[in-house]
């Protein structure tokens, strides 16, 4: 993401809503795109990995304010353990939709094998259950979370 007064890149601390330019000095406020599903807001800058699903280098993002790694053409979430927890606790506290039946995992979910886009490790596939229970990917070594499209989304939902 570029400043729109002046184009410099924008580096946003992951941490506000609003980025200030460090060159001139105005201020941009983050807003997620009504089409987004999973709440991420491309930054518009390179991220360092490519996608381990479909190898596009990878943009930086914002979901709920957290900094977090995001491919445009899979919409795939690469972001760290501790924010995804912080993640799950938040949007199931702000849930207010209707509750939702569970539903059995798909066991074919469990059976790819992806890369880890920082160390290469395989990334172990589990089940991350509670409401709106998901198959996320994660890897033990660099403590990152890959999830697809619609998973995060999913992970606030309650159950009846």
């Amino acid at each position: 993401m570029n400043c729109h007064n002046c184009g410099m890149p924008l580096e946003w601390d992951g941490t506000q809503q609003i980025v200030v330019c460090e060159s001139c000095r105005t201020y941009r406020s983050h807003g997620t795109p009504d089409d987004s599903v999973d709440r991420v807001v491309s930054l518009g800058n390179p991220g360092r990995r490519k996608c381990p699903c479909c190898h596009e280098r990878m943009v930086k993002a914002a979901m709920d304010g957290l900094v977090v790694e995001f491919c445009e053409p899979c919409n795939g979430v690469l972001i760290q353990e501790e924010l995804f927890a912080m993640l799950v606790r938040n949007r199931r506290a702000e849930y207010r939709g209707a509750a939702s039946r569970s539903t059995a995992l798909d066991p074919e979910q469990l059976s790819h094998e992806r890369p880890c886009p920082a160390c290469r490790h395989t990334m172990n596939v589990h089940p991350n259950y509670g409401p709106g229970n998901i198959v996320i990917d994660s890897c033990g070594h660099c403590h990152l979370v890959w999830l697809d499209l619609r998973e995060t989304a999913r992970v606030a939902m309650q159950w009846s």
